[in-house]
C-alpha cells in the first residue's frame, strides 16, 4: 500500500512536504525583518507614524496601491522596488511552502492517468 499523506505530517517540520519547513521559516523570516526595515524607511523619510508607515508598505505590498502619495521621487523609487521586492518574496514563500505539495499532487495524478490508460488499453484489447 503506498504511503498516504497524513495532516500531522505536514505539521512535522522534518517531512519534506511541510509548509513549516525551515527555508519557510527563514524566508518568512527575511520578509517580516523586510517589512519593518521598509516601515522604518517609510516612517523616517516621510515624517509618519510609525503605524502610517507600516500601513503605507502593507498597502503597497499587497498590490493595493499606497493610501498617500509619496513625498519625493527617492520615495517614489522606493516604493516602485519595494513593490517588486516584495512580491518576488512572496512568490518565494509560497514557492517553497507548497512547491513539494503540489508535485506530489502532480505526481500521483500523472500515476493514476497512467493506472487508468493501462486499464483502458486492457479492457480493449479483451473485447477485440
Amino acid at each position: 500500500m503506498p504511503n498516504r499523506l497524513r495532516a500531522r505530517d505536514l505539521l512535522d517540520r522534518k517531512h519534506p512536504l511541510s509548509p513549516l519547513s525551515n527555508r519557510v521559516l527563514i524566508t518568512m523570516g527575511i520578509f517580516v525583518a523586510s517589512i519593518l526595515v521598509a516601515t522604518a524607511v517609510i516612517e523616517i523619510s516621510m515624517n509618519v507614524t510609525f503605524i502610517n508607515a507600516f500601513y503605507y508598505i502593507a498597502m503597497v505590498t499587497t498590490t493595493n496601491g499606497a493610501p498617500f502619495p509619496p513625498s519625493s521621487p527617492a520615495i517614489t523609487l522606493f516604493t516602485s522596488l519595494w513593490a517588486y521586492y516584495s512580491f518576488i518574496l512572496l512568490a518565494t514563500i509560497v514557492a517553497f511552502a507548497f512547491g513539494p505539495l503540489v508535485g506530489l499532487i502532480i505526481r500521483e495524478g500523472a500515476s493514476y492517468l497512467h493506472r487508468e490508460e493501462e486499464h483502458f488499453e486492457a479492457v480493449s484489447s479483451r473485447k477485440k
